[in-house]
């Protein structure tokens, strides 16, 4: 049997398995890692609160365990942070295409709320593929089918997106730049000139 003879829907699922246990090892490492930080900001925080006693707060060694308990504290809520949107990125089914992305706004900062809309450019009337709000991380993911947009002449879809606020008011729009022939998981990350 060479690679021709083994069916589509064989190959698609097995992607599909890989994908799905590579996400899995994924969440599994970063909790063991969020763990381990944890842990390691509270020893280093018992340390300062020991050191302190003898010390006192303004000591070089007890100021440096308490920046360094900081950092621990604050890679721990990054890899939590990592795990939780991990775990919330589209698993996409053989016949499901994605398109998903992030909203930031100009400094780069998360933009929760607004209202994301993904279109398919067509000759005659554009078709909504489908439409979400952002996340907390400013994460997005719209999942939709090939009968969402395919006709006779189109088998991949051409793609803009547009974004509203929490007013309504669009204030981002890609219908300039159309994402031609997209295949069938497509990443955006918009930026936003202000929020």
């Amino acid at each position: 049997m060479n690679a021709n003879d083994i069916p589509l829907d064989n190959i698609q699922n097995l992607f599909n398995e890989l994908q799905k246990q590579t996400n899995d090892a994924t969440i599994a490492n970063f909790t063991q890692l969020a763990s381990l930080q944890q842990q390691r900001a509270t020893r280093l925080a018992g340390a300062e609160a020991r050191l302190k006693a003898t010390l006192g707060e303004n000591h070089p060694q007890v100021i440096g365990l308490r920046e360094a308990a900081s950092f621990a504290n604050q890679l721990q809520q990054n890899l939590q942070t990592t795990v939780t949107r991990t775990q919330r990125r589209p698993q996409v089914k053989p016949g499901e295409w994605v398109v998903f992305g992030t909203v930031i706004d100009a400094q780069g900062n998360p933009v929760s709320g607004v209202r994301v809309r993904i279109f398919d450019r067509d000759y005659v009337y554009d078709d909504l593929l489908g439409d979400i709000e952002t996340d907390e991380f400013g994460d997005f993911a719209v999942i939709y089918h090939q009968c969402d947009f395919a006709d006779i002449i189109e088998k991949k879809p051409d793609l803009y997106i547009r974004v509203n606020d929490k007013q309504g008011n669009e204030v981002y729009s890609s219908q300039d730049s159309i994402r031609y022939h997209a295949g069938q998981a497509e990443f955006f990350e918009i930026v936003l000139p202000y929020t």
